[in-house]
């Protein structure tokens, strides 16, 4: 996107001189980073500076001999998406609105892209300036700039996150559709953004669960969303079968249209409902769980152990927990689960083999995912040693 032709002023100077000249107009921070140089002849470059450089100062640091010459030039975006985002709320305020000036103290400094549709938090555009340009006749025109900015089609504000059962996503729209389809670590999503919710900030966690090798493996997500994991599960670490537990109607229709989009609906089994119902009927069926709800999955810790089969397994186990007590929470969660181990007599030695920091979710409090490892323990026969031989008679 280019912002048209404008006058701009050029230093120029010798080509062997160029890199010295460069660094120097870049040290002083008076390179105009929106102009590429120029080549002035075979023999001299130009490079852009801003029009504020005062021409003592420019005498002063140059160590090479130059001289100053305006062209035109054509002013290109710049790379940053907040920078070209600022440009075109700028634009549109001095040109359409300029009542609307407070509005430029109060830009969104952080978004999330899905696909086609930047969604801004809440708080992004929540200053009261903002109400003013929402009702503006021609806020659609600055909606339309804002999303050709940030190159997407679409713009949302994610409201909080509705606190019914189901969690729902509550979006309000300003441009274009809320359906999304996107491609994330090799996997293809694929939701209506206004109705259920999407965590990128999670994307780490998703790539390491995907690197597993789970050839073979059937599995059970206690919490699949619109498959966050259970996608990756299936296309990238090629679990042979995925139960996924999910409430949400709009979430199931998301699942099963990754599913499909990924060619993977033949390996899924989606069982709707609460989980406190499907998981019961889970029993004995899963090489490996995975409770992803935050901030505790501690409600199904129970049904999971329980889906586990008899040969053992790995419980994927996500929690929010305060950095100071990390350790002591590692402990007593495994401690929690030799507990179940033994009231269900099952028989599993458990140990912790891997913990994962995904996130900061708070100050001090961390996103985190503890692996537990369930094996069989041998039977008491072969853990003893053999008898010792017999002394010799006297």
């Amino acid at each position: 996107m280019d912002h048209g032709t404008v006058n701009v002023m050029f230093v120029v100077v010798a080509r062997g001189d160029g890199a010295t000249a460069h660094a120097v107009l870049k040290g002083q921070g008076w390179l105009d980073k929106r102009v590429e140089p120029i080549e002035v002849s075979e023999e001299t470059i130009g490079f852009p500076v801003v029009f504020s450089v005062p021409p003592e100062a420019l005498a002063s640091a140059m160590k090479v001999p130059f001289e100053v010459v305006e062209r035109a030039a054509v002013i290109r975006s710049p790379v940053d998406p907040h920078e070209r985002l600022n440009a075109v709320v700028a634009d549109w305020v001095s040109g359409v609105a300029p009542e609307h000036q407070a509005v430029l103290h109060h830009l969104p400094v952080k978004w999330e892209k899905l696909g086609g549709l930047v969604l801004f938090p809440n708080e992004a555009m929540s200053h009261a300036s903002w109400d003013g340009v929402r009702q503006h006749e021609h806020a659609p025109s600055l909606w339309k700039r804002m999303a050709h900015a940030l190159q997407a089609d679409a713009l949302g504000v994610q409201h909080p996150i509705a606190s019914d059962t189901l969690r729902s996503s509550q979006v309000e729209m300003l441009l274009g559709s809320s359906n999304v389809r996107f491609l994330d670590h090799g996997v293809t999503f694929a939701f209506d953004a206004a109705k259920v919710m999407f965590s990128s900030g999670n994307n780490t966690e998703r790539r390491r669960i995907g690197g597993i090798d789970m050839t073979g493996e059937t599995v059970v997500d206690a919490y699949a969303g619109v498959g966050y994991y259970t996608l990756p599960m299936l296309v990238r670490s090629r679990a042979d079968r995925v139960h996924a537990c999910e409430l949400n109607p709009d979430s199931v229709n998301g699942l099963l249209q990754g599913a499909e989009l990924n060619g993977v609906a033949d390996r899924l089994t989606v069982h709707e409902g609460d989980n406190a119902e499907t998981l019961v009927k889970l029993r004995g069926v899963a090489d490996r769980c995975h409770l992803g709800l935050l901030p505790s999955s501690e409600a199904v810790w129970e049904a999971c152990l329980l889906a586990l089969k008899p040969s053992g397994g790995t419980l994927h186990v996500h929690m929010n927990v305060e950095e100071e007590r990390l350790d002591s929470w590692c402990s007593a969660t495994l401690q929690r689960f030799r507990n179940l181990v033994e009231h269900h007599a099952m028989a599993f030695e458990v140990t912790v083999s891997h913990l994962e920091k995904v996130k900061w979710f708070a100050p001090r409090v961390r996103h985190v995912v503890l692996d537990l490892r369930f094996r069989p323990e041998a039977p008491l026969t072969g853990e003893r040693p053999p008898p010792p031989a017999p002394s010799p008679l006297p």
